[in-house]
């Protein structure tokens, strides 16, 4: 029993709905709001990475059947507040997947207190920050669906997933990135964007106008510890004149960051780190929007993974700049 994945037109994507297929959809709002109403979620994506490389949307769907492997599914939209209850969801023997949109106050609320939330550890908790293309992120928000054509841009898709009791399903992550050794970042307010003046060392500066002086690396992320939990923050934009740095998720006053060690070859490390992740089982897979495009990933064939480009992964927390799969295997005899 294994998850199956491929691009579909939206007709044929309808199709497979009404047929009664579990599944998970990524593609444009335009795209996924023509569906049916059926055991679905979906977010909005404007690429995917599949087995034969990067593509573009471009008309196409890229899904998930969970089909073999669900032996029940409930899905739902879900408020922050609802959220906080999530835990409760978790099935006996299973997963939760979580589609939460791109830049929302939702995600904001989530990624403040869900290492908190009660009984999230129960069970694999599993998902993705829905996307759009950043070119278009002032015309278009990052929106989720739950088993119809209706998007929200401030709603959760969550889908709960109930496995034969011969399978497990378990979280992996790649990561190529840890702390360096720089000074220590504090900012005063919450947000996707630092847009004043925050703590750099002691001292009062801009975070745009600090890396141009000292020449950082865009492509590195802020690195916090959380409580032990190595966080990335990924920065989509950096105005040294206007003041301003876009992040794929809100920094967090409580915390302390630090620019990540460099990487000498991103792409070449970013294959290091995919080497850990298993081989042996089909799953549902989600890679960050910066490791896309610094880490050759469009050209790569034959990677242990597929699924959309996102803002963000979900793997308990809310990550950035990692590629995270949920492995879906069998149970050892001698465990039955």
């Amino acid at each position: 029993m294994t998850v199956t994945h491929g691009l579909a037109t939206p007709e044929e994507a309808a199709a497979l709905i009404r047929a009664g297929r579990v599944l998970v959809l990524a593609g444009t709002a335009a795209d996924l709001a023509t569906l049916p109403h059926g055991q679905w979620i979906g977010g909005t994506a404007a690429s995917f990475l599949t087995q034969a490389g990067g593509r573009e949307a471009n008309g196409r769907l890229f899904y998930s059947d969970l089909s073999a492997v669900a032996r029940l599914v409930r899905l739902r939209h879900l408020s922050l507040p609802e959220l906080r209850q999530i835990g409760r969801l978790h099935p006996a023997n299973g997963f939760t997947l979580l589609i939460v949109p791109g830049f929302s106050q939702l995600l904001a609320g989530l990624c403040a207190g869900i290492m908190d939330y009660e009984g999230i550890y129960n069970a694999p908790l599993f998902g993705w920050v829905s996307a759009v293309a950043p070119y278009n992120l002032s015309k278009y928000r990052p929106q989720s669906f739950a088993g119809g054509p209706a998007g929200a841009s401030e709603l959760a898709a969550v889908m709960s997933v109930t496995l034969p009791d011969e399978l497990f399903a378990e979280i992996h992550i790649a990561n190529l990135f840890n702390p360096g050794v720089g000074p220590e970042i504090r900012f005063p307010k919450p947000g996707f964007v630092a847009e004043g003046a925050c703590q750099i060392g002691g001292e009062t500066g801009h975070l745009a106008q600090y890396m141009e002086a000292k020449g950082i690396d865009q492509r590195l992320p802020l690195v916090a510890d959380h409580d032990g939990a190595l966080i990335n923050l990924s920065i989509l934009a950096s105005d040294p004149h206007g003041g301003t740095t876009t992040f794929l998720a809100p920094v967090d006053p409580g915390l302390t960051y630090r620019f990540a060690e460099p990487v000498l070859d991103y792409p070449e490390e970013l294959d290091r780190a995919l080497v850990q992740l298993p081989r042996d089982a089909s799953g549902l897979s989600s890679v960050c929007l910066q490791n896309y495009l610094h880490g050759r990933l469009r050209q790569a064939i034959g990677l242990p993974c597929q699924g959309p480009v996102s803002f963000g992964q979900i793997a308990y927390n809310v990550l950035n700049q990692t590629l995270a799969c949920l492995r879906i295997g069998a149970v050892a005899e001698d465990e039955t």
